[in-house]
């Protein structure tokens, strides 16, 4: 169960607060002055606080917060102390009189950064590669220019994305992300870029866009290989004259927005094709950052196994759990296709189907040969070692056929994480036949 820590001597907030989240697993403490805060903080997750304790300054309690998201309350005539307290790394600040659904959009948003934080383990690890990637991040993420992210499924695009935003001067507003790929083509460009009352017949009234929603913000578009030719054309006027026109209407409106796209796939090859326009593939591509697969991250495979089984255990209560020798030779091996979420699934699979007290290579559902492989001869090893490892294509086919006939063509797509239309497109280019059974799942 999460904790809030609520610092103030206003009994009505913590009432409402009480009652807005009484059907969240959430504990609140309460400490009406400074000193009574500072104790409790240990047991937090969240704090919020006023600026002005009866005993002194919300400064000391920021001090001691050490990274628990923190959100601050300011009259508005200090709200000089908040902005500071914004630039120090407060997860948000807000003016009174306090609005209630603010307040609460807020602390939900900390929790949800605390229950997603694990997803901050995928940026463990010492090897060039990865290296190489944090210092690219740390350059180019106090600059506003449009950034494109290439690599392979799994391998924490997104994840980029949010540490660029977080170390950005943009970091004071929510970064909005979509996936270009779960939208349906009949909408997208309604959903990017908003639409007026009467443009199509489900529009009964006037809306803005997802751009218009990273106004002064950064706006994240993963999978944008995967948006129509004039879905691009409206994304490069953004890019070249900051303006967004809504579907039906004329008039302009004007953002400031920074753009991070993703992609897993060569936009210079789609370019060549003319699937993807070229002036907007030279706009995105100011500066291009690759996310490493995990197979070319070395040793980096069993530091982020071992912290994903630190997680898990706390989180399944299975603290005597830990990787057998054959287990760690097993997973150095592997060739991970579906990179770090592959790897992390792995490691939550592990946990809840041992028997413990160690974790062995068919809980982690990898092949038994690959464990063996460290433990026999040296002659063989190296026949082994010549043996070529299962490509990504050969991983979609033999998934694919593995699974149809159990899951429907969008549950094959989520699990492999494309989209369907990408599932339909390997699907032609490989030869492989739809299930017809699966058809009445759809």
């Amino acid at each position: 169960m999460n904790t809030l820590l609520l610092a103030t001597d206003d009994s009505l907030l913590k009432e409402a607060l009480t009652i807005s989240f009484e059907d969240v697993a959430l504990r609140i403490i309460v400490a009406s002055t400074l000193r009574d805060a500072i104790i409790q903080v240990p047991l937090a997750d969240c704090i919020v606080s006023e600026h002005l304790l009866p005993d002194g300054s919300a400064n000391a309690l920021f001090d001691k917060a050490k990274g628990r998201p923190f959100i601050l309350m300011v009259e508005q005539a200090s709200l000089k102390h908040g902005i500071v307290a914004m630039r120090r790394g407060a997860f948000n600040c807000l003016t009174k009189p306090i609005d209630h659904k603010e307040l609460i959009r807020s602390i939900t948003r900390a929790f949800d950064g605390i229950k997603t934080d694990l997803t901050s383990l995928e940026m463990i690890g010492q090897s060039e590669p990865l290296e190489r990637l944090r210092h690219q991040i740390k350059r180019v993420a106090p600059l506003d220019t449009t950034i494109l992210i290439s690599g392979e499924s799994g391998t924490g695009k997104e994840l980029v994305a949010k540490d660029i935003h977080q170390k950005s001067k943009r970091f004071g507003l929510e970064m909005i992300s979509v996936n270009c790929a779960a939208i349906p083509d009949s909408l997208v460009e309604a959903e990017l870029f908003g639409h007026v009352k009467g443009a199509f017949t489900s529009a009964i009234t006037d809306r803005s866009g997802l751009i218009e929603a990273a106004h002064n913000s950064t706006l994240f578009l993963d999978k944008i290989d995967e948006l129509s030719l004039a879905t691009q054309s409206g994304l490069l006027r953004v890019l070249q004259e900051g303006e967004v026109r809504r579907v039906g209407s004329t008039e302009r409106t004007y953002v400031n927005v920074r753009l991070i796209a993703a992609t897993q796939r060569n936009l210079l090859e789609m370019v060549s094709k003319g699937s993807f326009r070229e002036d907007l593939y030279y706009q995105l591509n100011v500066i291009e950052l690759t996310c490493p697969a995990l197979k070319d991250r070395g040793n980096d495979v069993l530091l982020l196994a071992n912290a994903f089984l630190k997680h898990s255990k706390q989180t399944m209560d299975r603290p005597k759990l830990s990787f057998s020798k054959e287990s760690l030779v097993a997973m150095r091996d592997h060739p991970w296709p579906g990179n770090i979420r592959e790897l992390k699934n792995a490691i939550e699979r592990a946990v809840i189907l041992s028997d413990g007290p160690a974790i062995c290579p068919p809980d982690l559902g990898l092949k038994q040969s690959q464990a063996k492989q460290h433990f026999i001869g040296n002659e063989q090893r190296q026949s082994n070692e010549q043996r070529p490892t299962m490509s990504l294509e050969n991983y979609f086919q033999h998934f694919v056929l593995s699974h149809q006939e159990q899951l429907s063509e969008t549950e094959l797509a989520k699990r492999l994480g494309i989209s369907r239309k990408s599932l339909w497109e390997r699907r032609n280019r490989l030869g492989i036949p739809k299930h017809r059974d699966g058809d009445l799942l759809e």
